[in-house]
């Protein structure tokens, strides 16, 4: 069985690499609007038409750099210490989060305003929570709050399991990521950060 590339496999795959960095520098220097695939090739010199053998257009392009963010999202939140206790672990997976979201802004941003709209809002709402739970970055809050439901910290009770527990995790989580990157950008550190988690996790954890 033939595990390495061929020359032509690895051309390839350096191509479609450098394509999806041009357009993350262009999104990030001059927005969505100036992105195409015109400019693109422009920036890799490289034939508009040819980038096709790639990528059917501009809207593939995007969500292939969006996915590569909620890749390193997912990263990040798998970089994680498991050896934490169960409490701590989900605290410190949140403050990841938001972290990501700070050293990362602008793949945060566009990964979360372009994607959904163009891909999860076109789903059924019974295929919207199966592909949540399919998202790396969501199975590691799952599983966090999974080991704190088998530790008793939090309580599961109809209509509020762990699934239920998570995406508030989420919720809250996201919001104060987006606060972060946006009208609390020049406040340092994440100690805001910290204290609304733990202010949610006691929320969970209240009988």
């Amino acid at each position: 069985m033939r595990t390495t590339a061929t020359p032509r496999e690895r051309r390839y795959q350096r191509t479609q690499q450098a394509i999806l960095e041009a357009a993350s520098d262009i999104l990030r220097n001059e927005g969505i609007g100036a992105l195409s695939m015109r400019s693109i090739a422009e920036r890799i010199d490289y034939s508009p038409a040819g980038l096709y053998e790639y990528y059917s257009g501009k809207e593939e392009i995007v969500a292939a750099v969006c996915q590569v963010a909620f890749d390193q999202l997912a990263a990040m939140l798998r970089s994680t210490d498991p050896a934490l206790p169960p409490s701590d672990f989900l605290r410190e997976c949140g403050l990841n989060y938001v972290r990501f979201a700070t050293e990362n802004t602008d793949a945060f941003l566009l990964a979360f305003t372009y994607l959904p709209l163009h891909a999860a809002a076109a789903l059924p709402d019974t295929d919207r929570a199966a592909q949540l739970c399919a998202s790396p970055a969501f199975r590691v809050l799952q599983e966090a709050v999974e080991r704190c439901v088998a530790a008793g910290l939090f309580q599961e009770r109809p209509g509020w399991g762990v699934f239920e527990m998570s995406i508030a995790c989420w919720q809250r989580v996201h919001g104060v990521a987006m606060l972060a990157v946006t009208v609390l950008r020049q406040q340092p550190g994440l100690d805001l950060s910290r204290r609304a988690i733990e202010v949610l996790q006691a929320g969970l954890a209240a009988r």
